[in-house]
């Protein structure tokens, strides 16, 4: 093996190995799912694996995918679901810094660069992607997009190549009736993403006018996911299946359409426009999403959610470095049109259409869940932009070695190492981001061992209507779908001002200090003096100590409920 191909490799496994450890990071304090609503996908397997049958009746109509994994993973593994789901997650997750270093390769194939910086351009996209805050955050949590972060760019280069090559037709149209048939079950707002990514590239190959044959399989395609996936959806919600997000472009199709179409201009104008337009258009795009953050932080842009906590605001703005560095590559992948120029660039601005759907209809928290759960999609192509961006700009003119007056492009290690240093360590600085609650900047995200105990105690010897914030709600919820169902409302009062609930009660230490997370509404916090106080006045039937004490309080008296 040359030195060159070992190189790749060890880059290869360097990356896989950050990226799996990243990933594992939340099990220093918790084996259990990093985000809450994994404590459902597990307790949909456990319950398929103690009973040899799905439950139906709690599917959501993406649940059936994820579901399934998980069980398989627990029959042949023997553990619990409960405990392998993060492991799972974090191997997709990690998995899909390696698709985002393929694009990398293939975008510098095209240029014809030599392997050195074809190896820099992949080696800041894995690594990048292995450590930044919000890709790491999305693909690390114990849900199905984890999974669809990874898939959805192998179905873009599937589609492309399908419609592109005249060589393995075959076993790439494989791939894409596999991945077609699969999306729409596998999680809903990314099959959406999926649509919009899949309508790119087919504007980018229709605008080369290619062949009536290829035209019309291209069509096909397209319109055939489009229809199978609105179709599968409507089928879903007339057997009583719930359907997330669906009901957001419904409510406004006129409007949503009209995205469409401008995602489908800017394809086909990006072929035929100046590098400096492609980037004052991308960056504009995206510049204004740092500035609607910073907004947030002094107002809230869509009322009734939380305002950015400076923190954050401070993390978030070293993804600032990865987006200038795109822009730089960007006027790449829109040169290349035939390998995979146009799978980069439908990834990169299919999120940016549906984030801005989200702003221009409602300002409303779905649409403020909508617009965040978008804008994660964005990171994986500007992070490959960002790759060959950086390789770019590494490369020098030097005289020509015959003596001509023309030049030759060279490499400069020492600039290369510079840039590259310089995108990865500003990728760690949104570290954070991933371990901490968004609302509050409480660390860390998820529920420990002691938390999930509390839950599991409230659930089996609380018979009555029960008060506690979001997450301790939706544990039980998902988790013990048979036990009483919380309700955060009366928390969300009391700690707005108002009265105490009246009904028992699960309470946190960090309601005293950093606050109550009470999504979608701005969380809520009294101080440590009047919970204590609260406590010392009622009956404490329930106290664990541990990083963030927790106590099932029982108000005394003849309660009302909640």
């Amino acid at each position: 093996m040359s030195d060159g191909r070992t190189g790749r490799l060890l880059l290869v496994v360097a990356v896989v190995a950050v990226a799996v450890a990243a990933r594992l990071t939340t099990l220093h304090w918790t084996p259990l799912p990093s985000t809450i609503d994994g404590f459902g996908y597990v307790a949909l397997a456990r319950d398929t694996l103690e009973t040899g049958a799905f439950p139906l009746g709690r599917f959501r109509a993406d649940n059936v995918v994820f579901a399934a994994l998980l069980t398989v993973v627990g029959a042949l593994t023997g553990e619990r679901p409960l405990y392998i789901a993060q492991p799972v997650v974090a191997v997709t997750g990690a998995a899909s810094c390696l698709t985002a270093m393929a694009l990398a390769k293939r975008l510098a194939r095209s240029s014809r660069w030599p392997r050195s910086r074809t190896t820099l351009a992949m080696g800041v996209v894995g690594m990048g992607l292995a450590v930044e805050g919000v890709y790491l955050r999305r693909t690390g949590q114990t849900d199905e997009e984890a999974l669809a972060f990874l898939l959805l760019p192998l179905f873009a280069i599937a589609v492309h190549r399908l419609l592109t090559t005249d060589r393995d037709r075959r076993r790439w149209g494989a791939v894409v009736v596999v991945l077609f048939a699969a999306f729409p079950l596998l999680h809903t707002f990314s099959s959406l993403i999926v649509a919009l990514v899949l309508t790119g590239v087919l504007a980018a190959h229709l605008a080369r006018i290619p062949p009536r044959r290829d035209a019309v399989v291209s069509l096909a395609v397209v319109a055939g996911f489009w229809t199978y996936m609105w179709g599968y959806y409507r089928f879903a919600e007339q057997s009583q299946l719930v359907v997330p997000y669906v009901d957001r472009i419904s409510a406004y199709p006129g409007l949503f359409l009209a995205w469409v179409v401008l995602l489908v201009a800017t394809l086909v104008w990006f072929q035929r426009t100046s590098p400096r337009l492609q980037r004052v258009t991308v960056g504009g795009a995206v510049g204004l999403w740092f500035l609607t953050l910073g907004a947030n932080a002094l107002r809230t842009v869509f009322p009734g959610t939380q305002t950015t906590p400076t923190g954050l605001l401070a993390l978030v703005a070293a993804f600032a470095v990865p987006v200038a560095f795109a822009l730089v590559g960007l006027p790449l992948a829109s040169r290349d049109r035939r390998r995979i120029g146009p799978v980069v660039l439908a990834l990169l601005l299919a999120p940016i259409v549906v984030v801005y759907f989200s702003l221009t209809a409602s300002l409303t928290p779905e649409y403020y869940g909508t617009a965040l759960r978008g804008q994660t999609f964005v990171h994986l192509p500007v992070f490959v932009l960002a790759g060959v961006g950086v390789a770019s700009l590494a490369a020098r003119r030097s005289p020509s070695p015959d003596g001509g007056l023309g030049s030759v492009r060279t490499h400069s290690h020492r600039l290369a190492t510079v840039l590259a240093v310089v995108v990865v360590v500003a990728a760690l600085v949104t570290m954070p981001i991933a371990f901490v609650n968004l609302d509050t900047l409480a660390f860390p995200t998820g529920a420990t061992e002691s938390q999930f105990a509390a839950a599991t105690f409230t659930a089996d010897h609380v018979d009555e209507q029960w008060a506690s914030d979001h997450p301790f709600s939706r544990i039980v919820a998902l988790y013990y779908p048979a036990a009483t169902a919380g309700t955060y409302q009366p928390t969300a009062r009391w700690l707005g001002g108002g009265a105490e609930p009246d009904c028992p009660t699960l309470s946190r230490a960090s309601w005293g200090t950093t606050g109550a997370h009470l999504f979608p509404a701005a969380s809520e916090k009294t101080t440590p003096a009047a919970l204590a106080e609260w406590r010392y006045e009622h009956d404490v039937v329930y106290d664990t100590r541990a990083l963030d004490s927790v106590y099932l309080v029982l108000p005394g008296g003849n309660r009302t409920g909640c």
